[in-house]
């Protein structure tokens, strides 16, 4: 059974910066480190990056990715679905889901990047767990790369060690991607719907 606890700390990265935020760098350092040392130096740069902004200037810089006039967005069913009807059955499955593992999701939506990512650990359905990862968030995660035109980002190398990890985590999964086209997202969404009743 894959141990999914990394991905709390990894959520941390990609919520709104705040002064505990580089508290967590020592978990990201051995996270990162350890599973994907030739991604380490884009790491790297991001932990410079909180150590030698200023938080008003890591917040402006969070803002310009993922808020206004955002590179990409971090609402997992947003990327998947946009403004499709599927997108609103998937937050309401993800809402379930949130409660069901008492993830605090704060302010933001259940399908936040960080949201999903702290509430992995928490699913008691490991197996729905994987589902989501490689049905969902690995496809999301392609995407939302995709959308930065410009390596300079540091959000773009971390998206990428995210991804990367999932990958490791899932190498042989047999859950199917979603895909993007349009007579395939509802096969998908069923699929992971069909999920959310059984359970």
């Amino acid at each position: 059974m894959t141990d999914l606890t990394h991905y709390s700390a990894l959520g941390e990265i990609f919520r709104y910066p705040s002064p505990e935020r580089e508290n967590f760098s020592g978990e990201w350092r051995k996270i990162v480190w350890n599973r994907l040392p030739e991604l380490g130096h884009k790491l790297e740069l991001f932990v410079a990056h909180v150590q030698e902004k200023t938080l008003a200037e890591q917040q402006e810089y969070y803002i310009g990715t993922f808020d206004v006039q955002a590179l990409c967005f971090l609402d997992i069913g947003y990327v998947l679905y946009g403004e499709d009807y599927n997108r609103g059955v998937f937050l309401a499955n993800m809402k379930t889901e949130q409660e069901h593992a008492n993830n605090n999701c704060g302010s933001e939506l259940p399908d936040h990047l960080p949201n999903m990512l702290a509430l992995l650990p928490k699913m008691k359905d490991k197996s729905l767990a994987e589902e989501l990862i490689v049905s969902m968030m690995i496809p999301a995660l392609e995407k939302m790369i995709e959308a930065f035109r410009q390596d300079e980002n540091v959000y773009k190398g971390l998206l990428e060690i995210l991804l990367r990890i999932m990958q490791s985590d899932f190498p042989e999964s047999e859950f199917e991607k979603f895909s993007f086209s349009a007579q395939e997202k509802a096969k998908t969404f069923e699929c992971f719907s069909l999920c959310q009743k059984i359970k």
